[in-house]
């Protein structure tokens, strides 16, 4: 997919160049010329996939097969937006910078957060943990702990 992507950014940039380098005279027939490369790199994945098909080769990949990757998918991109967010969150409304405060979310079964542990070092060990862990249990609605790295 990578190669595909990179393929289609650089006719674009060879479509934009061209048509800036041919005369007045022959902007018309390079547009179509162009236009018509631009289809064919459009077509190409399609095109793979008739011949895969008709050669018997081409097969449901196991992604589409089994939802179980794409809830752990789901699980750590929520897992990453609410660390993500909370990071922010205490760095702007608690003065504790990320670099010195890791996060761990423990998820309940529900699919809400029960747990949120808070890993100190640096400066911030020496902070009081009471304050961030009520700030952290009346935001998520959680119990929240404080260990010190």
């Amino acid at each position: 997919m990578g190669e595909y992507l990179y393929s289609l950014a650089l006719v674009a940039v060879l479509v934009a160049l061209v048509c800036t380098l041919v005369p007045e005279s022959a902007v018309q027939h390079a547009k179509l010329l162009c236009s018509l490369c631009v289809i064919a790199l459009l077509i190409s994945p399609v095109m793979s996939l008739v011949q895969a098909v008709g050669n018997g080769t081409w097969e449901i990949p196991e992604a589409w097969q089994d939802g179980e990757q794409e809830e752990q998918d789901y699980a750590q991109l929520s897992d990453a937006l609410v660390v993500g967010q909370l990071q922010v969150l205490l760095e702007r409304e608690q003065g504790l910078p990320p670099k010195e405060c890791r996060i761990l979310v423990q998820w309940g079964e529900d699919g809400g957060v029960r747990e949120v542990t808070l890993l100190l070092s640096g400066k911030a060990i020496w902070r009081d943990p009471d304050p961030l862990c009520a700030y952290v249990e009346e935001l998520l609605d959680c119990t929240c702990k404080v260990v010190l790295e």
